[in-house]
């Protein structure tokens, strides 16, 4: 043990071979212990600030190991609790998940398996019999830009939150069902993302692959895709609000309708700005998405004020209560992305915030 440690604090010297390449030599002992010879093949793994050299079949079980995982279902003895599984595993950045039975698969979990695969992005049954399903997951990371699929997680939240404040307007139930079909969608996005960025916090290599220029951005990214996945999930309970509304044929006072869609509109445009100047670290917009959201509290007051005057009908008010409220959760989500691209901002010295030491 240490001849093993002194050797993991043994020092090597870089060697440039040719106009562009660097190398560096084995430690001798090290390869003799793994039987390495001349033109066997090793794999090169950053870990962190570490690069770790390891020979071909270690790097092949490590790999398989880290990434193939055996699901036993009959420990799964709960409604759902399969599917979250499978969830965990692919969020986790596993490639392979192996769901096993004693016996035989239950329909239920079978059902919560194909599930689990419509559900997320990239993932599909490669292998299926009476006790084993596998799931095999295909994602290229370079094929998924981090602000591309957040841009897309926002425009889902966004589009069902105008399509549901439409439906309330005309009336339309369809437009309803349009929004909370959309969930489905930024849930796939959501885990997806998540995967990413997880797999980017234990590969730094994935960092720059990602699109981002740090892995500082990772944590802070972490808390915007679920805030993001939140707002969705507020935008879904404002559909199916403005569903029972509808379904029960119950009125609506035109004043109160036209105030929920100038509320929603008002942190429609929160939204849009607070996620805008994360992307474009603009602090300008940031600062606008932050000043539109002080004024979120006293338009929900004004709108609860409005409701217990215009209508007396319980069937109707706790629908409404239920819309502006969501309402207004979206506005302290997006408030919170609006500070978060504040702190994205100064990250980075700027001629507006800089070393002390850069002034004099």
């Amino acid at each position: 043990m240490e001849h093993e440690a002194a050797m993991a604090m043994e020092s090597r010297k870089i060697q440039k071979v040719g106009a562009a390449t660097l190398t560096i030599s084995l430690p001798k002992e090290w390869a003799g212990r793994r039987n390495l010879k001349k033109g066997d093949q090793v794999f090169l793994v950053e870990d962190g600030e570490a690069l770790k050299v390891l020979p071909g079949p270690a790097a092949e079980e490590r790999h398989r190991a880290a990434t193939e995982f055996i699901v036993d279902a009959d420990l799964c003895d709960e409604p759902g609790m399969l599917e979250r599984v499978i969830v965990g595993n692919y969020v986790l950045g596993r490639e392979k998940i192996i769901i096993r039975s004693s016996l035989r698969l239950a329909s239920g979990h079978l059902d919560e398996v194909r599930g689990a695969a419509r559900r997320l992005m990239g993932i599909g049954i490669i292998e299926e019999g009476p006790a084993k399903v596998v799931l095999q997951c295909s994602i290229d990371p370079s094929n998924y830009p981090l602000e591309s699929l957040i841009k897309r997680l926002y425009n889902l939240g966004s589009t069902m939150l105008s399509e549901s404040l439409e439906a309330l307007g005309t009336r339309k139930i369809a437009l309803a069902d349009d929004a909370i079909k959309r969930e489905d969608d930024a849930d796939m996005m959501y885990w997806l993302l998540l995967r990413l960025i997880l797999s980017a916090q234990l590969d730094e290599g994935l960092v720059e692959t990602l699109g981002l220029r740090s892995r500082i951005e990772l944590a802070g990214y972490r808390v915007i895709v679920r805030d993001l996945e939140t707002i969705a999930d507020h935008c879904e309970d404002i559909a199916r609000n403005v569903k029972e509304i509808l379904s029960a044929d119950l009125k609506t006072p035109d004043n109160v309708v036209r105030a929920l869609q100038g509320f929603g509109e008002s942190v429609s445009e929160l939204y849009g700005k607070a996620l805008g100047a994360l992307l474009s670290r603009d602090l300008k917009q940031a600062n606008e998405a932050l000043r539109l959201a002080e004024t979120v509290p006293k338009r929900e007051s004004d709108l609860i004020r409005l409701v217990q005057k215009e209508t007396k009908d319980v069937k109707l008010i706790i629908p409404l209560r239920g819309i502006f409220g969501a309402i207004a959760q979206i506005g302290e989500y997006a408030q919170g992305v609006a500070v978060i691209a504040y702190n994205r901002y100064l990250e980075k010295p700027t001629n507006l915030c800089r070393p002390a030491a850069s002034s004099t």
